[in-house]
């Protein structure tokens, strides 16, 4: 999954939160205005409440529309229905605290599936509600799934979840930066790239902004690009859900690959560190590349001088060998509850955060690209982010494309990236063993 979190130049606005169990359960013990953590159910005066526990807050770039669609969804079903935030900070809490929820069979109404392939967790559980016949009667809500986006969210023939987001990524580049180095474009062929990150490192520049820690997402991405464009054998097990053998010769090049990346290529906190260090060596012109989606261009567009200055520099791009991931982030999840009506009126939660407007919303707001192509790029956000309007031109001429590696892989996997990359790093393992290592991991699922 992706991460979404501003720059840890914004760390002070990190939000406070209550990392306590929601309740998954109706109950009436709810007041329906409750801060974080309160029970879902009805409340004394007859309105649902729905808590919604989300990893969408504080400095995660996302926060602004999650709480603008909270806010919207509360006043137009105001006297019935009631969402109340459940702020987690950091991806990795918000998984961990769902794992843990899904043990106890007691799931908050509405999960978000994001990156992290919560949707078979909560299959395995029996706990998840199918959209199906929901979506089947509201033609408006249908058609905007599109046919990947119901391969994403769809199991045995059944809708379990509701897209609002797609996820194009590629990369972007300090242009500044290149141009102080002799780069005059961007990298076509990955030994053209790795010439270019011994071109920026002979200036002085720091080529990549990288990270191992919160499942690695940025080094991931640089990892799954090299698999998908090594060979089709190595695209056709990044378009695999769930691979069982991370052993094939497109994965141990590519995590040696990895590992040179990180010992001479980026920053030294990369090592142990997570996407917000990454983000703020790339925002604070310390690092010349960094893989991520167009959910940052929001980072870029911020409305001080410095970050102003600092948006003229960056331009994107599609990864060496003409890929992008391509794929529409797994959606909103319904849970089954004890309450017929609770689940009625999350799906009426998710219908809402995944409608025309939602995605408009996130596109306009944040940059987010929506994961239905009927949501045309509108005139606003094409002047308030050119550079979305560039990488989308960008990302049409791939040719190769699937989903990232976070997102097909294991849930428990993301873990083992984030202890096995430190050790490859310091040479205390070989790729063969960081592979085996997936492998293992992945057998025990």
């Amino acid at each position: 999954m992706k991460k979404r979190l501003l720059s840890a130049l914004l760390a002070g606005l990190l939000c406070t939160a209550a990392l306590t169990g929601c309740g998954g359960n109706a109950n009436n013990a709810s007041d329906g205005g409750a801060g974080a953590g309160a029970d879902s159910g009805a409340a004394a005066d007859g309105v649902i409440t729905i808590n919604y526990p989300t990893f969408q807050c504080g400095v995660n770039t996302a926060a602004p529309v999650v709480a603008q669609l909270v806010e919207e969804f509360n006043e137009t079903y105001a006297g019935k229905y009631q969402i109340v935030l459940e702020e987690i900070p950091g991806d990795a809490n918000y998984v961990d605290k769902i794992k843990v929820q899904l043990g106890t069979g007691d799931l908050p109404p509405v999960i978000y599936g994001a990156g992290y392939n919560l949707l078979d967790l909560a299959l395995a559980k029996d706990l998840v509600v199918d959209l199906t016949p929901y979506v089947e009667a509201d033609p408006e809500w249908k058609a905007l799934y599109t046919e990947t986006s119901l391969a994403t969210n769809s199991r045995d023939g059944k809708i379990c979840a509701s897209s609002a987001e797609g996820s194009i990524v590629g990369y972007f580049y300090n242009q500044e930066l290149f141009d102080k180095a002799g780069i005059k474009e961007p990298a076509k062929t990955w030994d053209e790239f790795f010439a270019q990150c011994d071109q920026l490192k002979a200036a002085g520049i720091t080529p990549l902004a990288l990270d191992t820690a919160d499942s690695a997402w940025v080094t991931q991405l640089w990892m799954g690009a090299m698999v998908a464009t090594a060979s089709e054998d190595g695209l056709a097990f990044m378009q695999t859900m769930n691979p069982t053998d991370y052993n094939l010769p497109e994965m141990i090049d590519a995590a040696g690959k990895v590992q040179k990346m990180l010992k001479e290529y980026t920053t030294l906190d990369a090592i142990g560190g997570k996407y917000e260090h990454a983000a703020n060596n790339f925002l604070s012109g310390q690092a010349a590349m960094i893989a991520n989606g167009p959910w940052m261009i929001g980072d870029f567009s911020d409305t001080t001088k410095a970050t102003e200055d600092f948006a003229g520099k960056v331009r994107s791009a599609i990864y060496p060998d003409s890929f992008v991931y391509d794929a529409p982030i797994q959606g909103y999840i319904v849970t089954k509850q004890d309450d017929p009506k609770l689940e009625e009126a999350a799906v009426e939660m998710v219908k809402f955060f995944t409608s025309a407007h939602a995605q408009q919303v996130g596109l306009e707001m944040q940059g987010m690209v929506p994961a239905s192509p009927t949501v045309e790029v509108s005139a606003e956000a094409e002047s308030k982010y050119p550079l979305l309007v560039e990488f989308l031109n960008q990302a049409s001429g791939a040719e190769l494309r699937s989903d990232t590696l976070q997102a097909t892989m294991f849930s428990n996997l993301l873990d083992v990236i984030s202890q096995q990359l430190p050790l490859l790093a310091a040479d205390s393992i070989t790729p063969e063993q960081f592979c085996t290592a997936l492998s293992d991991a992945a057998a025990k699922n």
